[in-house]
């Protein structure tokens, strides 16, 4: 008999919907209950394409006497992480503090009133990897819940002042930060020091395993523009050619897989995160606008990846779906990989040799089973051989398409929705992609129809249903969608409605603390949290503080928005000249609110002949800071600025400072790269 999750919107909660487990989902019923028969409370948090989440539900929930212990000891609390971050924020760093490293699935066994008392990750039916097993746990954990209650409480207080100072780690020197600290030399310091990071090989940050990592890869393209940035550009170039021709990228269907196990970008690990896929265009956009050698292929990529969007990840009502799982029938990467034997069945003989040569498939194989993960080993040399290559890889992504499918994690998310329609832009961009900007309009479409209701955004949209509050990431991703959209479009209504949800940031989620500023994660009062978590840093998706920021910035520089600029300035001093410093992997995306800050150009395009050109032109260039002036700026930028004898003009302006009009699309591409 199916239990409490069979009804919930998060088809993780309900894959756990027929174990035996008793569980609940997230909410003040659960907690209720566990007050009224006072026992402990076990919170087990993962996502839908998560492996090992699978792996420890096949091992204990759907097991009967596991089951047994855990309904007899604990009230058991299921959640999807990506539908509550803040929950997911406070164990997480919990467990950190705890002195473990986090991970997927989270297991925290808590008090009932919620607060931690003991956290850990994936546990095995068995002890084995220096664990014990799960079942041994659960007896020790309500063990000790039961008969050293105060050693309970102690753990549990002293991880929430273990929270306290983390939050106060990121706040420390922030009221003698000097202004004046404020410099490129920040960035182009950050831009070295990711750059020796890297890998010199095969691109990316460290060993294996190996993330996209896309804000830090990001910041390397802004680094490589000032002086010595070369070394920043090579790592830039080699990270997005790793990645492009190892097996993280799908070379059948396009898309990006979560990360590679190994340092060579190879064998991924399967699931494809729509977060990935919005960001990894923005990088590729970056390559495409770059013009060097690789262009051609991110464009290529681009169009892929773009294509994998609209065909696999889309919802009839109009937005984007969060995943793709890494299992299908029951293994890993099954749907993904191949052997010269299926190659030879698809391709005919002559034609396997050829695209097995292409694409490392060998009869020994590099994954499990003999069976090989697609990766590019050999050069592209010309265009007959690409075009066979090609006609080969529609091939077998036709038989392909006959396979059991990985599951779909069907729920929209509003910021990563807001994430995808940053890099749909990005794309139409740097690629010229056509489709990436019309799906980016369906997708806003969809946001402001079905998510936004006056300043408040919700999270989650499930099968034609809404629910839960946004968090700051929601807002500012969103937000900073609209903006790129109404910069691409010239719509004004998307700037407005990107403007009113940061009006909604500021009542929202900014405060301060003991004269700080301060960007919280959830909104204030929510009587299930046991800590209200801050936005800090970068993870695999940028801190919805830094995005934030950004946004304020470009109210401020752009419309004339004296508080929203003021707010972003205050923020950038305290946190960028105190300890975010130190890591800039962590700070990427504050760092990318700097750069915006210190070296923003506002972009007029007049009306008139060739103004289609110029704006063209302009938005082929790499200018990660060049801010288009649309009918949103502020009067005192478009002030003075008209056609000539009825053909359009271009400005770039600096702070009040404006260059002389240009007229040609070559003459504005060169002031641009400038």
């Amino acid at each position: 008999m199916p239990n409490r999750l069979a009804t919930e919107s998060s088809p993780y909660l309900r894959q756990h919907a027929d174990n035996p487990v008793d569980w609940w989902p997230w909410g003040p019923d659960a907690f209720a209950e566990a007050r009224r028969l006072d026992r402990p409370v076990f919170v087990s948090i993962g996502y839908a394409a998560c492996h090992w989440c699978h792996v420890m539900a096949h091992e204990s929930f759907e097991d009967p006497e596991t089951a047994r212990l855990m309904n007899e000891r604990f009230i058991n609390i299921k959640v999807d992480r990506e539908e509550h971050p803040d929950v997911d924020a406070i164990y997480m760093n919990a467990i950190q503090v705890q002195g473990e490293g986090g991970g997927w699935p989270l297991s925290a066994f808590c008090l009932p009133d919620g607060r931690p008392y003991f956290l850990g990750t994936y546990f095995p039916v068995e002890p084995r990897f220096g664990r014990p097993s799960f079942r041994e746990l659960l007896v020790a954990v309500s063990d000790g819940y039961r008969q050293r209650r105060g050693d309970a409480e102690d753990n549990a207080l002293a991880l929430l002042d273990g929270l306290d100072r983390v939050d106060a780690h990121y706040r420390r020197g922030a009221l003698s930060a000097d202004p004046a600290a404020l410099s490129a030399p920040l960035l182009i310091a950050a831009g070295r020091q990711l750059a020796e990071r890297c890998d010199a090989r095969h691109g990316g940050l460290g060993g294996a395993p190996k993330f996209p990592s896309s804000s830090t890869h990001e910041l390397l393209a802004r680094a490589s523009r000032f002086p010595h940035g070369q070394p920043a550009r090579e790592a830039f170039d080699r990270w997005a050619r790793g990645m492009a021709e190892g097996g993280i990228y799908d070379h059948l269907g396009g898309g990006f897989a979560r990360y590679s196990v190994d340092e060579r970008w190879l064998v991924p690990h399967f699931e494809k995160m729509l977060y990935d896929q919005a960001q990894l265009l923005g990088i590729y956009a970056g390559v495409a606008a770059m013009a060097g050698p690789f262009a051609v292929r991110a464009e290529q990529v681009i169009a892929e990846t773009v294509g994998f969007l609209a065909r696999e990840l889309s919802d009839p009502a109009g937005g984007l779906w969060s995943s793709l799982d890494a299992d299908s029938e029951g293994e890993e990467g099954k749907f993904y990989v191949w052997t010269p034997a299926e190659l030879r069945a698809a391709l005919g003989p002559v034609n396997a040799l050829v695209f097995a040569h292409a694409y490392a498939v060998t009869e020994t194989g590099n994954f499990e089973h003999g069976a090989s993960v697609l990766s590019r080993a050999t050069p592209r040399t010309s265009a007959a051989e690409e075009d066979q290559l090609a006609d080969q890889r529609r091939a077998l992504f036709e038989v392909r398409a006959h396979r059991v499918r990985p599951g779909t994690d069907d729920k929209v998310l509003a910021g990563w929705n807001g994430l995808a329609i940053s890099g749909l832009v990005a794309a139409w961009r740097g690629g010229g992609s056509g489709p990436a900007l019309e799906l980016a309009l369906r997708v806003a479409r969809f946001v402001r129809d079905a998510l936004i209701d006056g300043d408040r955004l919700a999270r989650v949209h499930h099968r034609g249903t809404t629910r839960l509050d946004g968090t700051l990431d929601d807002y500012a991703f969103v937000a900073a969608g609209l903006f790129d959209l109404a910069e691409a479009t010239l719509d004004r209504s998307w700037w407005d409605l990107g403007a009113r949800l940061v009006g909604a940031i500021r009542d929202k989620f900014v405060a301060e603390h003991d004269g700080v500023v301060v960007f919280y994660l959830a909104p204030a009062g929510d009587p299930l949290l046991v800590h209200r978590p801050e936005s800090n840093h970068d993870g695999a998706i940028p801190s919805g503080a830094a995005i934030a920021t950004q946004a304020l910035l470009r109210l401020g520089l752009v419309a004339g928005d004296a508080a929203a600029l003021a707010l972003a300035e205050r923020y950038l001093v305290q946190r960028l000249t105190g300890a975010a410093t130190a890591n800039a992997w962590a700070s990427s995306g504050l760092l990318a609110a700097l750069d915006l800050y210190l070296h923003a150009r506002v972009l007029v395009v007049t009306e008139g002949a060739g103004r289609d050109e110029l704006l063209a032109a302009a938005r082929r260039v790499y200018a990660p800071t060049l801010c288009l002036a649309g009918p949103w700026a502020a009067p005192s930028i478009l002030e003075g600025k008209a056609p000539a004898a009825g053909a359009a003009r271009g400005f770039v302006c600096t702070g009040p400072t404006c260059s002389p009009p240009v007229t040609e699309p070559a003459a504005l591409t060169a002031l641009l790269r400038e």
